[in-house]
């Protein structure tokens, strides 16, 4: 007889990674700018060798939530904010922002919020932090002077991104990344973007995935004690 438990094993290394895939979305439902992962098969690679899976970010923006914060913001449409960190320029979708001792507006993982003129000091001309605004197209103000402009990354080919741990993204090496033309951006102060999972349709994806495992499962056993049999039939020929 002949049973193709490699058919059989990509499956299950398939429902392996989109489970995988679907407890990473649903332990970052309340992430801030959390954008989550699925996958597709590459049915090329599929055909001639293990691992034709492969993981791709969903992009869709989140809802927004209100915080009155104004160190909180969202990009309401287009673009990433770019953080500066020793191994080169990252970027996120999460606006939530606070002041590092020495001014600097900062992301949750410590890097620095850069503005086009570098990283953005908030401290006014008594040396505390100012009281900050920040206008549609990305204009900062402290104490209601202009200070600098956020840094808004556009990145043409979204999946070239990968992430880098922190809710941020590295761009692909060769990847174009551009500041995005001023027109388009769209900042919203006070606003957080929540994450895109919808908790309600991953379960109901993860439970499909483990019924499918399941499935397979035990057909490969079902399979393996068929051939099996087999062997051992023919051991008395």
């Amino acid at each position: 007889m002949d049973f193709n438990f490699f058919k059989i094993a990509q499956s299950m290394i398939r429902n392996q990674l989109g489970t995988d895939i679907i407890a990473n979305n649903l332990s970052n439902i309340g992430t801030t700018g959390f954008k989550r992962d699925d996958q597709f098969t590459d049915w090329l690679v599929e055909a001639t060798q293990v691992g034709g899976a492969r993981r791709f970010t969903d992009f869709t923006q989140g809802d927004l939530k209100r915080t009155d914060n104004p160190l909180d913001f969202t990009l309401a449409e287009r673009g990433f904010f770019v953080l500066e960190t020793a191994e080169g320029h990252i970027y996120t979708r999460s606006g939530h922002f606070t002041v590092d001792s020495d001014g600097f507006l900062m992301a949750q993982n410590g890097a620095q919020l850069l503005g086009e003129h570098g990283p953005i000091s908030i401290l006014g001309n008594t040396g505390a932090p100012g009281v900050v605004e920040v206008s549609r197209d990305g204009i900062i103000y402290v104490g209601g002077t202009e200070i600098d402009r956020l840094l808004i990354a556009s990145v043409p080919d979204l999946q070239a991104l990968e992430k880098a741990g922190g809710n941020t993204f590295r761009a692909a090496p060769g990847q174009l990344v551009m500041q995005l033309e001023r027109e388009a951006i769209h900042v919203l102060q006070g606003v957080l973007e929540g994450s895109n999972v919808a908790p309600v349709e991953e379960m109901i994806r993860l439970i499909e995935l483990q019924r499918n495992y399941e499935s397979t499962q035990r057909i490969a056993r079902a399979m393996d004690s068929v051939e099996g049999r087999a062997i051992s039939l023919s051991d008395y020929r």
